[in-house]
């Protein structure tokens, strides 16, 4: 009879907390592979293909207004941190506008991916934007928690100051200009 109550407390609990359950779900785990075509016809197999580099995946969409106050943050970053082979790959999901004039329109140097939406199924990405931070051997070391923040420059940024910590954790230490 405790077993069964046990089970049933553990799904509810599964049930009521959502999107927050799967936050957890790959904190300090491998990041799921996926292969995709960019907008420029580039196969892309992940984690493979960046093996020995970290990565920023950006979930995103056009209309997000959350996405367009952190992507120049990101571009920043994309440039801080280039010299140790960091990438972001833009992965647009939920979505009807044109993910590759809106990057060109912006001047930001990601890796379009505008067919994201599988991904971000495999991901547990529900809202936009959805950040993960993957270390060199392709385990996610940070996931942007969900916020009821309004959109603007002071959440993106904090976003912009935990993914950078991230990201000298996923390059063994290193800092940004080091």
């Amino acid at each position: 009879m405790m077993r069964h109550l046990s089970a049933i407390a553990t799904l509810c609990l599964t049930l009521i907390a959502g999107p927050a359950a799967a936050d957890k779900i790959y904190a300090g785990m491998p990041a799921p592979p996926w292969a995709m075509t960019t907008a420029d016809g580039q196969e892309i197999s992940f984690p493979e293909d960046v093996e020995g580099e970290a990565s920023i995946l950006l979930f995103w969409a056009t209309w997000c207004p959350y996405c367009k106050a952190l992507m120049p943050h990101l571009q920043k970053i994309l440039v801080d941190y280039r010299d140790y082979g960091v990438q972001v790959y833009a992965l647009d999901f939920k979505d009807d506008g044109d993910p590759v004039a809106e990057m060109a329109e912006r001047g930001y140097d990601f890796v379009v991916l505008p067919l994201g939406d599988l991904v971000a199924d495999d991901y547990g990405v529900i809202s936009a934007p959805g950040v993960l931070v993957v270390d060199k051997e392709g385990m996610v070391v940070y996931r942007r928690r969900p916020t009821r923040a309004p959109p603007g420059k002071a959440i993106a940024e904090v976003w912009d100051e935990e993914i950078r910590e991230a990201l000298d954790l996923a390059l063994g230490g290193s800092e940004e200009g080091a």
